[in-house]
């Protein structure tokens, strides 16, 4: 069955100046997400706002998420547009069920980076699972151009499962939060 991301339809990235890729948000019934990030044991809204300075918003509405990221030229987006995935699995959506990627949004994201002066990329993830096969290839695409036209590449910690102190810690060093107005050297 193949099964399509939740959002990106709806919330396409345009270019700001900070870009956030995650990895897949399934458009199925047993997800309860209602934007990126948002399912319960999913604890970016907790990191991303400490990073600026900002209280938690994982209990706020889409609309305030939303508001918070364009106050700060943050943008979302996800690495993998559909998977093929057995009906029985989609209750257990995990990495391990994500190993028939159909259509990666690597190509979306090159192009938005290279007519757009974004001047940071963040991946929510530094490990890859072998189950989600290659993983590592397109995102490496997507490093390798940041690399060769200025742009800072970041892997964070995922912000799922648990946030903790050397988490917080982790993501807050990891953001420049350089002036949001100035285009990236080339």
């Amino acid at each position: 069955m193949i099964v399509k991301h939740r959002f990106l339809d709806k919330y396409p990235i345009v270019g700001k100046k900070i870009l956030i890729i995650g990895t897949f948000n399934p458009d199925i019934i047993c997800n309860e997400a209602t934007y990126f990030y948002s399912r319960r044991k999913n604890y970016f809204w907790d990191l991303l706002p400490y990073v600026f300075d900002s209280k938690s918003l994982k209990d706020e509405s889409v609309e305030t998420k939303i508001s918070f990221l364009n106050i700060n030229n943050i943008e979302l987006t996800d690495l993998i547009l559909s998977v093929d995935i057995l009906e029985k699995d989609i209750p257990f959506y995990g990495d391990d069920k994500l190993s028939n990627v159909i259509k990666w949004n690597t190509n979306n994201i090159l192009n938005i980076l290279k007519k757009n002066d974004m001047t940071e990329v963040y991946f929510t993830r530094k490990s890859f699972d072998k189950n989600v096969k290659n993983i590592k290839d397109e995102i490496y695409k997507i490093k390798n151009f940041c690399k060769e036209n200025n742009i800072k590449f970041e892997f964070l910690p995922t912000p799922a499962r648990y946030s903790n102190k050397e988490k917080l810690e982790e993501w807050k060093t990891k953001f420049t939060r350089q002036d949001i107005t100035k285009p990236r050297s080339k």
